[in-house]
C-alpha cells in the first residue's frame, strides 16, 4: 500500500500503543521495500536537520525517532518476527528488544568506561553511575537492541 494511502504517523500519549506498521504506513504483510520507500518519505519529511527555524515543529523529533525505531525493527527480519510474534500476545514492549542478560563481571572495562558489543557490531557503551543504579536496561545506540545488565 502507498504512502499516500496511508494516514501518517502523528504522536500522541498513545504512542507505545501505535504499531511499528502503522507508524510507517504499512500493511503487517508489507514488502521490504514498501516498508523501506515508506521510511524513506518519512524520515524526509521529518528530519530534525530538514525543519526550518521559522516554523520549528518540535514534535518532529519524536517523529524521527519513532519512524527511524520502527524500520531499524522491521528491517531486520529476526527482530521483525519476534516483533510480530509479541503482537499477537499483546506483550511488546516497543522500547526495548532485550536480546541479552549479562552481569557487571562480563563487560569490558577501558579508560573508564564499560562496554558490551552489540550484535549490530557497535559497541553499547555503559558508564559506572548506570551500573551503581542496579540492575538496568541499555539499549545500543545503532540498532534497537537493548541488553540487561543484572
Amino acid at each position: 500500500m502507498n504512502m499516500e494511502d496511508k494516514q501518517e504517523f502523528t504522536p500522541s500519549s498513545q504512542q507505545c500503543e501505535q504499531s511499528f506498521y502503522s507508524i510507517l504506513g504499512c500493511d503487517q504483510d508489507a514488502t521490504f521495500d514498501e516498508l523501506k520507500h515508506n521510511y524513506q518519505i518519512l524520515v524526509k519529511k521529518h528530519h530534525p536537520d530538514k525543519q526550518t527555524q521559522e516554523g520549528i515543529d518540535f514534535i518532529s523529533d519524536d517523529k524521527f525517532v519513532m519512524i527511524d525505531k520502527a524500520f531499524k525493527t522491521l528491517k531486520d527480519e529476526k527482530a521483525r518476527k519476534e516483533y510480530d510474534a509479541s503482537l499477537l500476545h499483546g506483550s511488546f514492549d516497543n522500547s526495548s528488544l532485550i536480546y541479552a542478560e549479562i552481569e557487571k563481571k562480563d563487560l569490558n572495562f577501558v579508560m573508564g568506561v564499560f562496554y558490551f558489543t552489540c550484535r549490530c557490531g557497535d559497541n553499547i557503551e555503559i558508564t559506572e553511575d548506570i551500573i551503581e543504579e542496579g540492575e538496568c536496561i541499555v539499549e545500543c545506540s545503532e540498532c534497537t537492541n537493548c541488553i540487561l545488565i543484572k
